[in-house]
């Protein structure tokens, strides 16, 4: 892709680093599927949908508490992946297209999940098609996983913005800030009426995901998080960075010299680096 390309047109990126994509990125809580799920009291045999179900670390989740899921990814690498994740499960039906274009009844659904992917659908059609899918009081649940700002993670990101401007300046003032858990909530909160401008905030506002009409589409917004502490050797990050938007955006002839140093800084730390990462919850109700 070209590196000056609108933002989001980089969620087409994924399906051909399939494969390294399942190998890097991490699962999600099952905790956050069942607080999710507890909202709208959703059990065993409730049809759910998925949003950019990716390689299916999500989806596996929703099959294994009984849930009808159709799953919708317009990667068909990111669904064979998932295909083979849930095994065949019958209880799973995917959907090979862009949420926009994707034909799904319209009130069917007890809830709509998407992880880390929702903020590549156009916002102002996907929060209207997501209320749209929703039965009356439907649960929407999106689901992020984001680093938070300690006393580690603030001289990682500072030396890490340090090589990203030195090999791709246009782009180092566009990486949201890290922040710290409790400033994340407070913004949450303070944006809770809309949910669009809560995901947007939590997304880093890089995306431009609020719509005003989201207000009037879902109600009761709340924030659930875990944070852990993670431990990343250079080999670990460098393959995780590889499948992120962020390094396609980098020109495809600076990319070497960016890894090098990048991994350089890491080996000057012991060859890895420790910090915290919060799994994140946000759900809300159609209204």
């Amino acid at each position: 892709m070209d590196p000056q390309a609108p933002l989001r047109s980089f969620g087409q990126v994924f399906d051909g680093v399939a494969e390294a994509y399942d190998a890097a990125r991490p699962g999600y809580p099952p905790e956050l599927v069942d607080v999710a799920l507890a909202r709208g009291g959703i059990g065993a045999g409730a049809r759910v949908v998925e949003v950019g179900c990716g390689t299916g670390k999500l989806t596996e989740l929703l099959a294994a508490r009984g849930l009808e899921v159709d799953a919708v990814d317009p990667g068909p690498n990111m669904i064979g992946a998932a295909r083979r994740r849930v095994g065949g499960a019958a209880n799973v039906r995917f959907h090979v297209a862009r949420f926009e274009d994707a034909d799904l009844p319209a009130g069917a659904y007890a809830a709509l999940f998407s992880a880390i992917a929702f903020h590549w659908v156009e916002p102002t059609v996907g929060w209207r098609k997501a209320a749209a899918l929703l039965e009356p009081g439907g649960v929407l649940a999106l689901l992020l996983h984001t680093g938070v700002r300690d006393e580690a993670s603030t001289r990682h990101e500072a030396e890490f913005r340090a090589i990203l401007r030195k090999h791709a300046p246009e782009i180092e003032p566009t990486l949201p800030p890290l922040r710290a858990l409790d400033e994340l909530l407070a913004g949450a909160e303070a944006r809770s009426a809309n949910a669009s401008e809560v995901w947007d905030w939590l997304m880093g506002e890089a995306h431009e995901l609020a719509v005003p009409e989201a207000a009037e589409l879902f109600s009761g917004v709340e924030v659930t998080a875990q944070v852990e502490r993670v431990e990343h050797t250079a080999d670990e990050i460098a393959a995780r960075f590889r499948t992120t938007s962020l390094y396609f955006r980098i020109d495809p002839s600076r990319r070497a010299a960016f890894e090098a140093d990048d991994r350089r800084n890491i080996e000057e730390h012991g060859g890895s680096l420790t910090g915290s990462r919060a799994a994140i919850l946000m759900s809300a109700r159609r209204a």
